[in-house]
């Protein structure tokens, strides 16, 4: 049993490592590739450059607007996430209490968990027009908040349900309300969770292209994502450039990620953890 017990854990070991290093390669070579120059990169694309070339990056920067594109990203993000937060926390907290609709209203939250972002292109265009919100930040902020709700509502409402209902019961004897015990109970113990949510709203707003390119045409509502793919059309790549773009892009996620791991893996766990 013990020698199965090995074997197996050895397997396991090997399979996951070879899931990191097919995860690993491709980002090592996107660095490398950032900093060669477009003509070598289709020559030889796998070759390691002798000396680090910062040409690339020094393009993008006075080529493109970078900064003022991150700062696009980063409203976007930030103010995505505070209102899906919002809408969600609240939602979960209602759905704690037993109602007539309680379970249909839950089933429909989740459903849109399954549903492909793509299904929302023409109505969410059709939508952000008539609300005079086209080519706005503020029109990308609604769409964002919109479809990372199914996502932080399973979240949320998973680290609530794992709280002891005794404690909404003492609040109610000693004589706060609804919002008191929304607002200085529940949503301080729910920290965890909100702040898991967070992560991947941010994550996920930050990274997705479809409708930032779609709801918007001009450089002053233009997000990072959309201006990497200005770098690649249909007649011309200039992967060099690109490339030391992503990179640019993708280091505020990581440093999100790195310092708030520990966060994620707690507010994911925490729900099957206690109760």
């Amino acid at each position: 049993m013990k020698n199965k017990l090995s074997i197996s854990g050895i397997a396991c070991h090997i399979f996951l490592y070879v899931i990191a290093a097919a995860m690993f390669i491709p980002f090592v070579w996107l660095i490398i590739s950032s900093f060669r120059p477009n003509l070598d990169i289709f020559k030889e694309p796998f070759a390691i450059p002798k000396t680090l070339n910062f040409d690339n990056y020094i393009a993008v920067l006075e080529s493109q607007p970078m900064f003022k594109y991150l700062f696009n990203t980063v409203f976007v993000a930030f103010f995505a996430t505070f209102l899906n937060i919002v809408i969600s926390s609240m939602a979960s907290f209602v759905l704690l209490f037993d109602f007539k609709l309680k379970s249909k209203i839950s089933a429909l939250f989740y459903i849109g968990i399954f549903i492909p972002t793509n299904a929302f292109m023409v109505p969410y265009y059709i939508m952000i027009n008539k609300m005079g919100l086209y080519d706005n930040l503020w029109g990308l902020v609604i769409v964002y908040a919109a479809i990372n709700l199914p996502l932080s509502i399973m979240i949320v409402r998973g680290y609530m349900t794992s709280l002891p209902m005794e404690l909404m019961d003492s609040a109610r004897i000693d004589g706060a309300t609804i919002h008191q015990t929304f607002l200085q109970i529940i949503m301080p113990l729910t920290k965890p969770g909100i702040v898991t949510a967070c992560v991947f709203i941010v994550l996920n707003s930050w990274n997705e292209l479809l409708f930032g390119n779609l709801l918007n045409q001009s450089e002053k509502s233009r997000t990072v994502q959309v201006a990497i793919k200005s770098f690649l059309s249909t007649f011309s790549a200039d992967y060099g450039h690109a490339f030391a773009a992503m990179i640019i892009c993708i280091l505020p996620t990581i440093i999100i990620y790195v310092f708030l791991t520990d966060k994620i893996i707690g507010g994911m766990t925490a729900g099957a953890v206690k109760g």
